[in-house]
């Protein structure tokens, strides 16, 4: 039976009924809920909050690594997180563990000099970062510990780390706060009248609602069958070491392509050093972590920061994001079905653009449109 967190019985209805309680479902039933106080919802979570990917994501927020589709929106998400992140810590309790910091990508290979310091003109376009090559001994002045082999790197002033367990953690609680029902149980189906969403099956339960949002991460291909078209997200395994921590700690992020592998090393806010992360497409939901990753990553971190050659083993974690073929999100309604929404497919930027897809959506849920550019990825654009 499915068991609501605050110990009550699970309503019979709901206005509102998200299925996934990872950053992109939270961040929904967030911003629905402190924007609509008489709007009942009700988050469905078959483990618990931030149990897969959310809660095992390196957690940076750094929109400037991506030039894509969604590279507009990823900058509103950077903002409106820094916008929120005392907000929702206030509401909920919960330490997200925030760290602001510079960003360093290094150039290991000669090669890739004139495509990082294109960088630098392409990032201070935007206004809310400031960014400047570095030649190699700069780089080093930051912190000597750096390998001495490199040709210099691209300098991102301010991005922000943060522990994406608690940062999922704080928004599902910040949005209990507002009157969220968290019901822990595994949705299996959703009920309709012709085409039209009533309800949603929990088990052996049901909830009758008038709008269901489908937030299911790597699992979201699965609502396939509820929705009766094919919803083309596969997991993708990313596996991350923490080894002991740099004293002095590492103030830095530093990224780069160490070996052919992207790759980065940060010393977070537990005290860790994170060196991250593998990209393995075809292994299915298989999360044990691996040797062959271990080594790789091991590998990789020491041609960045030789000196974590010494350093031992804390933790190695795996986890799975959810893809999709042409690699951006799927966002908005769900063609042919009244009522049924879907949010996934964020692959490794979920953490990053959980506020803006929270609004989005909340958007399109209350009033039927949104200001925001998601129309390029709908659902239907996967249709043969």
């Amino acid at each position: 039976m499915a068991e609501v967190t605050g110990g009550h019985m699970m309503k019979s209805q709901s206005d509102v009924v998200i299925v996934g309680g990872g950053i992109i479902g939270s961040s929904i039933a967030y911003r629905l809920a402190s924007g609509n106080e008489d709007l009942s919802i009700t988050l469905i979570e078959r483990d618990s909050i931030g149990n897969h990917a959310s809660g095992f994501a390196l957690g940076l927020l750094n929109p400037t690594n991506e030039t894509g589709n969604i590279e507009s929106l990823n900058h509103l998400s950077f903002t409106m997180h820094k916008e929120l992140l005392e907000v929702v810590q206030e509401e909920s309790g919960v330490d997200a563990q925030v760290l602001t910091m510079p960003h360093v990508e290094l150039a290991l290979d000669e090669s890739e000099i004139p495509y990082l310091k294109c960088e630098v003109e392409r990032i201070n376009q935007f206004s809310e970062f400031k960014s400047s090559w570095l030649e190699p001994d700069e780089v080093r002045s930051m912190d000597s510990r750096i390998t001495d082999d490199l040709y210099g790197g691209t300098l991102v002033e301010d991005v922000i780390m943060l522990d994406s367990y608690n940062v999922t953690l704080a928004t599902a609680q910040a949005a209990e706060s507002h009157g969220v029902d968290i019901v822990l149980g595994e949705a299996t189906g959703i009920i309709y009248e012709k085409d039209r969403a009533v309800g949603v099956r929990i088990g052996d339960d049901q909830i009758a609602c008038e709008t269901v949002v489908i937030a299911l991460g790597p699992w979201s291909g699965t609502s396939s069958l509820w929705v009766d078209i094919d919803v083309p997200i596969v997991p993708q395994k990313g596996e991350i070491v923490r080894v002991e921590g740099l004293n002095p700690p590492l103030g830095i992020h530093l990224h780069g392509v160490p070996l052919g592998d992207s790759c980065s090393v940060v010393q977070k806010a537990d005290g860790a050093t994170w060196v991250a992360a593998t990209v393995q497409n075809g292994t299915g939901f298989d999360v044990t972590p691996s040797g062959e990753a271990l080594e790789a990553l091991s590998m990789r971190g020491v041609r960045m920061v030789p000196e974590l050659e010494s350093h031992e083993l804390v933790l190695q974690t795996a986890c799975m994001r959810p893809v999709t073929p042409d690699g951006d999100p799927v966002l908005g309604k769900v063609p042919g079905k009244e009522g049924v929404f879907i949010a996934t497919g964020t692959g490794g930027k979920g953490i990053l653009m959980g506020p803006v897809i929270g609004r989005a959506m909340a958007d399109l849920i209350t009033i039927g449109q949104t200001e925001l550019e998601i129309a390029q990825f709908g659902l239907d654009r996967f249709k043969a």
